[in-house]
């Protein structure tokens, strides 16, 4: 291919340099990594950022336009000096460079394909396309290579996303135009200079002929050849709005979260923001200052429709660890970074940890995940941090530690769109909301809510699991419901210098799920978890008292029968004032669910087997 490619390099001076390279020499500089430091810098910095800012050091980085030879002009702008036919497409939001791989091969597929390579953010793929009219020629003008890019960059868009979209992570991916200096110019379309040890290159590609003059309605994929628009006016305004919206930002519909994210291709952004009321505006001006006669309520449909493609942050973040398990029990090694005295920790721990992926997976479809690590200590022991590492950095939106219980709503709505839901200072809630509304919220399989704005209650599946932590240990208020929670006293502080491997962790859960392990305990497991969680369980006056004046026989051992009224009464006589807040109905509840005690049905009501003792009656 006998062709040049242009770079460009700004200095901090903000003064800009030209060189003309051919095609050969631009991909043995990406090859050798000429600029590998600058690129590891850069990759670095979008890893660990907590933010879209600027890379600091991105002048060291030089810009590559494949489309034309340019030179710059005494007032410093860039002229063409020769169309090279070559458009660039970026494929974005890439996990891994396995994936980057797969791109690369499926793009090689086509023949028009001169090259591929890893992006310098080590996030995205760039693809050069060699296009022509039919014939061979090209434009010879900067005005009519402008035109031609055009009209060229939607077909090869729809032509290479086809083909992209085969592959196993496809439908997530943003396909597009690469980088440009401005927001009109598909002739200055460039990308930063890149590292990559195997791109793919082909000198000599078979150009994809463009037919001169074919109208928008005869693109081959357009959105108009689909029968989604009509010629009239109004057709007209919303095909050029979807053809700029699509060719500044890239779009996709939450399926979690709920809402539209987008994406810019202009600029030197990465990462996804919701499309808010305050980006639509933007939107909406960017059209009119482009001559769009649009209204707000245009773009709301267009975003609000099936143009928008679907994605699940969930999905995507596993599919991705399927098959990829070294063997290696990662589970284990981090339940061993909580210490604790309780041997049954690191197997309750393994279930309820395949619980939450379940959870994710969607596998629970007539239960929840039931139960809830309680980690118990007194503070500075770690517990919030190791909560919260529990969850990749790629799903820590997923993470909840403030949620409110007493608004109802906000909680079920949280159920659906977190991952996980840390009950912070468990020892706050008060023991009527342990034993009501949290003991059937912790079950649930699925929550019923009313979206904002909505008509009426919609039914959502389930996402979040539980955990929980304490600072004092008499804590469970509900006997009956203290089989959801698996109370761990710690011994000291959790090792959170433990560095997770996320990606490992994860891939062991899929792959014990798949291979059926169990994910809920049985009837013995929930028995040993019942029984731990007595020395946690928070004891009223009425069974302090009752265990000062009573004992239940064991065996053989004798013991009187007692109604219900009568054991209180003799609870009240010896408490007196101090127990003015009882009530018999809530003993009742109490004995009735006593361990070991033995109860007989009779015309006056249920009576007990005690044993009163001696000088206490």
């Amino acid at each position: 291919m006998d062709l040049k490619v242009t770079q460009i390099k700004t200095t901090k001076q903000n003064k800009q340099h030209t060189k003309l390279l051919p095609m050969d020499e631009l991909m043995k500089t990406i090859s050798i990594g000429k600029y590998c430091t600058e690129i590891t810098q850069l990759n670095d910095f979008m890893y660990y950022a907590d933010s879209a800012s600027p890379f600091k050091g991105i002048h060291r980085l030089p810009v590559v336009y494949p489309s034309a030879e340019m030179k710059l002009d005494k007032e410093g702008n860039s002229v063409m000096l020769r169309f090279n036919g070559l458009l660039t497409l970026t494929v974005g939001q890439l996990h891994d460079k396995q994936e980057a791989e797969t791109i690369k091969q499926a793009a090689a597929i086509l023949p028009s394909t001169a090259a591929a390579m890893l992006g310098s953010s080590g996030r995205s793929v760039k693809i050069i396309i060699a296009v022509s009219r039919p014939g061979g020629t090209l434009p010879q003008t900067e005005d009519e290579a402008e035109a031609f890019c055009q009209q060229a960059y939607p077909i090869v868009c729809r032509l290479y996303e086809t083909v992209i979209r085969m592959t196993p992570a496809g439908e997530t991916l943003s396909i597009g135009p690469a980088m440009r200096t401005d927001n009109t110019s598909l002739l200055r379309t460039g990308f930063r200079m890149t590292w990559d040890q195997r791109p793919f290159f082909q000198p000599a590609p078979s150009p994809l002929s463009i037919p001169q003059g074919l109208a928008a309605e005869e693109m081959p994929g357009s959105v108009a050849a689909e029968g989604k628009l009509t010629d009239s006016k109004a057709g007209e305004e919303t095909r050029r709005l979807i053809l700029l919206l699509e060719g500044r930002y890239a779009f996709r519909m939450n399926t979690v979260m709920g809402y539209v994210e987008y994406c810019s291709k202009t600029t030197w952004h990465h990462g996804w923001q919701p499309v808010d009321e305050r980006v639509q505006n933007s939107f909406a001006m960017e059209a009119r200052i482009e001559g769009l006669n649009v209204w707000d309520k245009d773009i709301s449909r267009y975003l609000k429709s099936n143009h928008i493609r679907n994605y699940n942050p969930i999905d995507e973040y596993l599919w991705q660890l399927r098959n990829k398990w070294d063997g290696k029990d990662h589970i284990a090694r981090l339940a061993r970074t909580v210490p604790t005295n309780n041997k049954h920790w690191a197997s309750w721990f393994r279930i309820w940890f395949l619980g939450m992926v379940a959870q994710w997976m969607g596998k629970n479809y007539r239960y929840g995940n039931s139960i809830a690590p309680l980690l118990i200590s007194r503070q500075g022991y770690n517990k919030s941090t190791f909560c919260k590492s529990l969850i990749p950095k790629e799903l820590q939106w997923g993470y909840n530690d403030n949620l409110v219980l007493s608004e109802k709503k906000s909680v079920l709505q949280a159920m659906s769109q977190f991952l996980l839901i840390n009950l912070d200072e468990f020892n706050q809630i008060s023991p009527k909301v342990q034993e009501g509304f949290l003991k059937n919220i912790i079950q649930l399989a699925s929550v019923k809510v009313k979206r904002p704005y909505g008509k009426h209650v919609e039914e959502f599946p389930r996402l979040a699991s539980f955990i929980a932590t304490a600072n004092v240990s008499d804590l469970l208020a509900d006997p009956t419901g203290n089989r959801r929670f698996i109370g761990i006293e710690l011994t000291g502080p959790i090792d959170v210098s433990y560095r997770i491997n996320y990606q490992q962790l994860y891939a062991q859960a899929i792959a014990l799920l798949d291979r059926g392990e169990s994910y809920w305990m049985d009837e013995e497991q929930t028995r040993l978890v019942m029984e731990s969680n007595r020395q946690f369980q928070m004891r009223t006056p009425e069974e302090i008292y009752f265990h000062d004046l009573f004992t239940i026989p064991k065996g053989d051992e004798e013991g009187q029968w007692m109604s219900t009224s009568d054991i209180f009464l003799r609870i009240k006589k010896k408490a007196g004032a101090s127990l003015r807040g009882g009530n018999i109905r809530s003993f009742g509840h109490l004995l009735a669910n006593m361990d070991g005690i033995v109860r007989r049905r009779t015309r006056q009501g249920t009576e007990y087997l005690l044993h009163p003792i001696e000088g206490n009656s």
